[in-house]
């Protein structure tokens, strides 16, 4: 009879909602002034569960003590693929001063992983770290995140953070976290057995440093729980963070992936100055390109074995999309495949030597709710010359031919750090470009 009391005990104290979370991320946005919009999300498995009324949101200050507890009321979950549900928390808050604040907010219990042991019994926290002075306001992601993967076929997923005040961006990869002692004032994090998802030995995980995509062959079935971390830059001193916690579910499918290529077409004074195709499984190319030149790409997927009829699909999204005058066209499709443009004529007030990226994601339905997503990321340089080679120095009255760095490797003159710029009389002129 003790033995039944203490097992009904233990089912009775674990709350009604616990191994359903399957993700999360927190974000600041400046309204005015001191006032601040946090946008919490979280991700949910379709699995029958009570949900918790509400989330706690903790504001502290950079001594790390609460300045403000607020309650957000659950709201309406809304349906995504792949047997999620996403829900927005939208809370406000006038800080006392300027400063850095740490934003966060946890909850129990995680959804049953492989690679967490006993992820069951851990909570998920996640914070953002903020720089409040009136003005700024924390990067986001510009979409959600893929979850499904295909065992044995490559994995693709653009993490494709955004600033708003045009700070500079780093990601990592980052464990998924759990708050150790709530409510004491620390941010403790429980150390717990964790890998990345198995993977072929050829196509490990990882994350590309330069795209910001999370890449690799999946080489078993299962939940894997992984972290993303975006830091936020600003005059060479870091200001703030993010973080994305998320799971990815890997399953065996007779599916034969989606292939895709894109035509690049560069197009200057109405002529075509430079053509090319890549192709899916190769490194997406470097765009250079001047203002006035017009940038013509066109994606197209093709599904050689679409079930019930749904056809492949495909959108774009990234910076390269926002605040500037480049567009995409409303995707075509067809029954095997699917046509998606972009297009882009880059006038002055767009050059910059940071790189513009441009996201397309591949959408293949394999059954009802069931959908496998890939990114494919470029990265676009905006020039503000008429020509990115046989440019006159000022200095030197020469041909200018390419630039060094300082191992002596050639490097791209547009990104910041120090470097040598060669001519072709031979003088060479030392250059430091700044964020």
């Amino acid at each position: 009879m003790k033995k039944l009391v203490f097992l009904l005990f233990i089912i009775i104290s674990i709350p009604a909602h616990s191994e359903k979370l399957i993700g999360g991320e927190i974000t600041c946005r400046n309204i005015n002034g001191l006032m601040y919009e946090t946008k919490l999300t979280i991700y949910r498995n379709l699995a029958p569960s009570l949900l918790p009324a509400n989330y706690t949101i903790t504001y502290r200050d950079s001594l790390d003590t609460v300045v403000a507890t607020h309650i957000v009321t659950t709201p309406p979950g809304l349906l995504k693929w792949n047997g999620c549900k996403s829900y927005t928390y939208i809370d406000t808050i006038v800080f006392p001063n300027t400063g850095t604040y740490k934003v966060s907010t946890w909850d129990c219990c995680r959804d049953t992983v492989n690679n967490i042991t006993n992820s069951t019994s851990y909570g998920m926290y996640i914070d953002c770290r903020i720089m409040v002075d009136g003005l700024n306001s924390s990067p986001y992601f510009l979409r959600d995140p893929i979850i499904l993967a295909q065992k044995n076929l490559e994995f693709l997923y653009s993490i494709m953070p955004y600033d708003v005040d045009g700070d500079s961006l780093s990601w990592e990869l980052s464990n998924p976290e759990d708050l150790q002692n709530a409510g004491s004032g620390g941010f403790n994090i429980v150390s717990i057995p964790y890998t990345y998802p198995p993977s072929n030995s050829s196509a490990p995980f990882r994350l590309d440093s330069m795209l910001g995509s999370i890449l690799f062959t999946p080489n078993t079935e299962g939940r894997y729980q992984i972290g993303v971390k975006i830091i936020e830059w600003r005059n060479g001193v870091q200001i703030g963070y993010i973080h994305r916690d998320m799971q990815i579910k890997v399953i065996q499918s007779a599916n034969l992936q989606a292939s895709s290529y894109v035509n690049i077409h560069v197009l200057t004074n109405g002529a075509t100055t430079s053509m090319q195709n890549w192709y899916q499984g190769t490194i997406t190319p470097i765009i250079n390109l001047n203002v006035g030149s017009y940038l013509y790409m066109q994606l197209s997927t093709c599904d050689s074995d679409y079930f019930g009829g749904w056809s492949p699909d495909a959108f774009a999204f990234g910076n390269a999309l926002i605040n500037t005058v480049a567009g995409w066209g409303t995707p075509q499709n067809y029954l095997y495949y699917c046509d998606l443009t972009f297009y882009w004529m880059p006038i002055i007030t767009e050059a910059s030597y940071r790189p513009y990226y441009l996201v397309m994601r591949q959408n293949e339905t394999i059954g009802q709710g069931i959908r496998l997503e890939r990114d494919f990321t470029f990265r676009i340089f905006i020039s503000n010359t008429t020509t990115s080679i046989n440019e006159i120095s000022n200095d030197t009255k020469s041909v200018y031919l390419k630039s060094i760095d300082m191992l002596g490797r050639e490097t791209d003159p547009k990104l910041p750090g120090f470097r040598i710029d060669v001519y072709s009389d031979g003088k060479t002129k030392k250059v430091f470009r700044g964020e």
